[in-house]
């Protein structure tokens, strides 16, 4: 009977194990589940949050390429204006360098003319003749109606004289007479002219006579109308009439 009883009760204490363990493998089940539905909810949450992040982030990309779209719009205006400062600094540099060689130009033809006369000059004074025919002809070439024009035919005239060159040296006096009929210096130009003339082969006495004749007529007073007459005798002698023999008395 004991045996019997234990086997009887054998199979009710496989069940209730059976059951127990049943039991905590559907509470570890429960678990399991509970911690899969907690997973899935936080990464349902983590999706809404990646989905929030996401459009947080299109519409920061939105607003950046709208920045982006008018820095560039301000970029291409400020380029523009800089094209139009480029350009009017061009010009206005241009203006300045034109201004610049203007200057120069002025300079040199205010300063190159002097610069050349006085070179001229104190050639001639130095007895350099040469020098000072080359400087003034240079002179009178690039500035014939030059302040110095004048001066610069006399000294031409004046270098070629003491040189010798007598037909020059009356071409220069010549001029002087035709371009400067007022000039202070016709009483001296036109002794120099008739004495010029007189040394050419050429008979040119009475050309000469005329024009010596000329300053005691219009410049009696002159040095030079004293120097014209002593010219004078010696061009044109005074007749002297021959001595008349009385008779002898008877």
């Amino acid at each position: 009977m004991v045996k019997l009883k234990y086997l009887l009760l054998f199979p009710a204490f496989l069940l209730t194990a059976g059951c127990v363990a049943t039991q905590r493998d559907m509470l570890q089940m429960q678990s399991q589940m509970d911690d899969l539905n907690t997973n899935l909810n936080n990464m349902q949450k983590n999706q809404a949050d990646l989905a929030v992040k996401m459009d947080n982030l299109s519409t920061s990309l939105n607003i950046f390429s709208e920045s982006m779209k008018d820095i560039i719009a301000r970029m291409e205006k400020f380029s523009s204006r800089l094209d139009e400062v480029d350009s009017g600094m061009n010009k206005r540099v241009n203006a300045i360098g034109q201004t610049i060689r203007k200057q120069q130009e002025n300079v040199e033809t205010t300063l190159l003319p002097a610069k050349i006369y006085n070179d001229s000059y104190s050639a001639f004074l130095n007895n350099s003749f040469d020098s000072s025919i080359s400087g003034f002809k240079n002179y009178l070439s690039r500035f014939p109606d030059g302040d110095m024009a004048e001066g610069a035919y006399y000294y031409l005239g004046e270098s070629l004289y003491l040189k010798g060159q007598w037909r020059e040296a009356a071409l220069a006096y010549a001029t002087i007479l035709e371009k400067y009929p007022k000039s202070a210096r016709v009483p001296v130009v036109r002794l120099r002219y008739a004495l010029s003339i007189l040394k050419l082969p050429e008979n040119k006495k009475a050309e000469a006579v005329k024009y010596l004749q000329s300053i005691q007529t219009d410049f009696p007073k002159s040095a030079e109308a004293k120097t014209a007459k002593e010219y004078l005798s010696k061009l044109n002698p005074p007749k002297t009439e021959p001595r008349k023999v009385k008779p002898a008395q008877q």
